[in-house]
């Protein structure tokens, strides 16, 4: 791809991503819509740049999701495909920034729900990190800061909105789901090998759906991978 293509690309997914926080507000929140072996009560509490996706039910213990938004978009835009993640009975700290890349504002989520709600998470939950878009590239940033567990990028785009600052460390595990319909932050021909040259613990996904598929309901295959590796790595 020429550079020249690569500016175009660049301009288009700025112009697109842009639309994300305008588009989210279309979709209505359907608390339940996680669907399969969601066993959790949710609420949704608010903290200093920050909300926090409360679980009740379960064994009354959690684990944490850390979230950072796409390019535009805010916790809000992505309430329904929280609220069912939220309901696999893990406590999901989303930051409330449209700029997630740097990991900061997850960081500083996730540490605010250690302190905020320690009689259900305990002195040591695990933590895995998580984003779309521009926050699936920074959720990697967010796991080297908040030396996290495990890393669940929703078509992380690791090229125009963000980078991938250094590698997680060897035993952080790392899945990176793409779609086939995305052509923002596709698999090829960049992404999954970013994702895969700053990871050791390697695992890629590929569903159906546009760019566009976590903002809308429980997201589509991209959200109901992302609740997989939930159950699978903080839940079970």
């Amino acid at each position: 791809m020429t550079f020249t293509k690569l500016a175009k690309h660049a301009c288009m997914y700025a112009a697109l991503t842009s639309g994300v926080a305008l588009s989210g507000a279309a979709f209505a929140v359907e608390p339940g819509d996680g669907g399969g072996g969601s066993s959790c009560s949710v609420s949704r509490e608010t903290g200093s740049g920050a909300v926090f996706y409360v679980p009740r039910g379960g064994n009354g213990t959690y684990n944490i999701l850390g979230w950072g938004n796409g390019t535009g978009g805010t916790s809000s835009t992505y309430r329904s495909l929280l609220t069912a993640a939220a309901e696999e009975c893990v406590l999901v700290a989303a930051a409330t920034t449209s700029n997630s890349g740097s990991g900061r504002e997850v960081e500083s989520a996730v540490n605010q729900a250690k302190s905020r709600y320690s009689s259900i998470v305990g002195s040591d939950p695990k933590v895995c990190t998580s984003g779309h878009s521009q926050g699936g590239g920074g959720s990697f940033n967010a796991a080297n800061r908040l030396d996290a567990d495990c890393v669940i990028a929703v078509q992380p785009d690791t090229i125009y909105t963000t980078q991938i600052d250094r590698p997680v460390a060897s035993d952080v595990d790392v899945v990176c789901i793409f779609t086939t319909g995305d052509v923002l932050a596709p698999a090829s021909p960049f992404n999954a090998s970013n994702c895969r040259r700053n990871s050791t613990k390697y695992t890629q996904e590929t569903g159906s759906g546009t760019h566009f598929a976590p903002v809308s309901g429980s997201g589509g295959d991209a959200g109901r991978y992302m609740r997989e590796y939930i159950n699978r790595w903080l839940v079970n």
